[in-house]
């Protein structure tokens, strides 16, 4: 089966973060805590960063992680040809357990978590052979369960592109905010060609759609909140950066790159952008032996360089206090390189909580991370204060 790229994207920062990470102590049960957390350096001496965590162990077909309001979110996908055996899963604190609050024969793609609820595609092969499928556009609410459909589209087998190595075309993506959806939709043409179609809906209201942009080369939501969507367009002779008003239209372009410059374009650069309030970070050369950090303002469109602390690196991640990243060991007793940053401001957090285990990720208002005992692994999220 061809899975979409989109999928090896959604796995490949948790396949990465695991890998390379050292063996933590956590239990692998569910473990609630409130009491003060300490920094993460191996010192005894060290400050604490003082919080609350929620560690629950994951299951092992858990494929993705989030946080919403102090509760645990899971996603889950068997991997065996399909009929998949799909299920959001949520824990609350102050130990769980894990419950099922939505399940599915599809698999699931780029979920996303905002505001009480979880946006995801669901995509489903068409059984016709060559790599026909279709993806189904959702948004759940966490509490509930109470399922609604965005949007939907179906590609043939002529579109299918097997083997690597074919042109560079758009994908479905999605972005959820409090108030608004965007996602990206794919328009089959003749001879199997495609066309990617950006738009934005109330999530209240998914009929009243309207088309952002279009590109058969690009085309990638980012982020969106109550008042802008942030997103990368595509083209044939340049890649641009947008911010868009969701409620006046206006779109204007904050930056521009040349086509097939990997810190500037589809992938890695911009299209792994993370986007807190006014800030858009992301990290130039994130695989190379030199890696650079930066930071641009959604509103001035001004720049500035962030300092790594490291090299083959993945992220950023972003939440409402925080940007972060990972990098690289340098050896395997050393610990993981780690950045924090107030995602207000830009300086760097320090100390960061005791326990951080491997593949941190910024989200909601606190840390996400996992630790691995065993056969199994934990997954911790942490609040400061």
């Amino acid at each position: 089966m061809d899975k979409p790229m989109m999928k090896l994207l959604a796995l490949f920062t948790l396949v990465f973060a695991i890998s390379c990470g050292t063996v933590g102590t956590a239990s692998p049960s569910a473990s609630p805590s409130t009491a003060p957390t300490a920094s993460a350096s191996p010192s005894a001496s060290a400050i604490a960063l003082a919080g609350s965590t929620l560690s629950m162990a994951a299951e092992r077909e858990m494929v993705s992680f989030h946080a919403d309001r102090g509760a645990l979110i899971a996603s889950s996908t068997k991997d065996s040809p399909p009929p998949y055996d799909s299920k959001i899963w949520r824990a609350d604190p102050p130990g769980g357990p894990w419950r099922t609050i939505y399940a599915s024969d599809a698999m699931f793609l780029v979920d996303r978590v905002s505001a009480g609820r979880i946006g995801f595609i669901e995509y489903r092969e068409q059984y016709q052979g060559g790599g026909a499928y279709s993806n189904i556009f959702v948004v759940l609410d966490l509490t509930t369960g109470r399922k609604t459909e965005i949007d939907r589209f179906a590609l043939t087998a002529a579109t299918y592109h097997g083997g690597g190595g074919g042109p560079r075309r758009p994908t479905g993506t999605m972005a959820l905010g409090p108030d608004f959806v965007a996602w990206t939709r794919l328009v089959e043409g003749p001879g199997g060609t495609m066309t990617g179609e950006l738009r934005v809906a109330p999530v209240a209201d998914p009929a009243a759609s309207q088309l952002v942009a279009r590109s058969a080369e690009w085309l990638r939501p980012l982020a969106i909140d109550a008042h802008r969507l942030v997103y990368v367009l595509g083209g044939t002779t340049a890649d641009t950066l947008h911010v868009r008003d969701v409620e006046s239209g206006t779109d204007k372009v904050i930056a521009t790159g040349p086509v097939g410059n990997t810190s500037l374009g589809a992938v890695p650069g911009w299209d792994f952008a993370a986007v807190s309030g006014d800030w858009l970070v992301w990290l130039e050369n994130a695989k190379a032996p030199t890696t650079t950090a930066h930071a641009m303002s959604l509103v001035s469109g001004d720049q500035r360089t962030v300092d790594v602390g490291g090299s083959g690196c993945v992220g950023p991640s972003a939440g409402t206090r925080y940007f972060t990243w990972t990098c690289s060991k340098q050896s395997a007793s050393d610990p993981q390189p780690l950045t924090i940053l107030d995602a207000k401001t830009l300086d760097l957090v320090k100390p960061i909580p005791l326990g951080t285990g491997v593949g941190t990720i910024a989200m909601d208002d606190g840390l996400l991370w996992f630790n691995v005992v065993g056969s199994g692994r934990t997954v911790t999220f942490f609040r400061p204060n």
